[in-house]
């Protein structure tokens, strides 16, 4: 109706809207995740010991390392700068990492908030129940909370978007806080009755994704898609060993 095209693959039998679902990894760990920890690492920051921001930086990345060790987190930040979360004056705030990183980081955005945050003043406030609430919708995600899961979604889901929503306002409708298509999509996939976001997410894609390219890697420009990927296939063979067939005797 509006005349844009149509993706073609809806032209393949049996392709209908139905059969697709919204990914956590995209929604969510590179979504509404990351942007909640830039805007809550930018509200924390000034309140940091240090007299210029990049020791302010350095002693947020030092409580970091100290959640790291005291969870026993894997997927790790190499390192904190200012520049991985701050965004520019036109890009609002967004921490930058992996999605495996960024969701070891949704605790970690929870723990500041609380230690650092003033519950008496109405931004800080709002910011802390926002990080709560998102803390709350990855906790769901845990087949312990199998029995509330539903109500956990829709009612934190909402909670977390009123509150983010009311912080931007706050902050005069500018970068900071500013919603993103993907707090629509993670709220579609909140409010979907028996959503089970594991069942269907795309981690191990995205993995595989990764480490095809790593291997396709040439020096030079390739001229052509072949070229490229007969280069990773010859890789993969040159460090994965040939299957071994074995005719059973039973």
């Amino acid at each position: 109706m509006e005349g844009r095209r149509i993706s073609p693959i809806f032209k393949v039998f049996g392709v209908f809207t139905y059969l697709f679902r919204v990914d956590w990894l995209h929604a969510v760990d590179q979504g509404v995740g990351a942007d909640l920890l830039g805007n809550l690492l930018c509200m924390i920051m000034p309140k940091m010991p240090g007299s210029t921001i990049d020791e302010k930086v350095a002693n947020i990345w030092k409580e970091c390392q100290v959640y790291y060790d005291t969870w026993q987190i894997e997927d790790r930040i190499k390192d904190l700068h200012g520049k991985d979360f701050r965004g520019n004056k036109t890009n609002p705030p967004k921490m930058k990492g992996s999605a495996a990183q960024i969701r070891a980081l949704i605790q970690f955005g929870k723990e500041m908030a609380n230690k650092y945050l003033d519950d008496t003043v109405p931004r800080e406030m709002a910011a802390k129940t926002a990080a709560h609430h998102l803390k709350n919708c990855y906790q769901a995600l845990a087949e312990s909370s199998e029995a509330c899961r539903d109500e956990a979604f829709q009612a934190s889901a909402k909670a977390f978007a009123f509150q983010y929503h009311a912080l931007w306002v706050s902050f005069g409708k500018g970068r900071h806080w500013r919603p993103k298509p993907k707090m629509h999509l993670f709220l579609e996939l909140c409010s979907q009755l028996g959503v089970r976001p594991n069942f269907f997410w795309c981690y191990r894609d995205e993995d595989f994704g990764g480490s095809v390219s790593r291997g396709s890697k040439m020096k030079g420009m390739w001229k052509n898609l072949s070229a490229y990927t007969k280069h990773g296939l010859d890789m993969f063979c040159m460090k994965n060993p040939a299957p071994r067939i074995v005719q059973s005797t039973m």
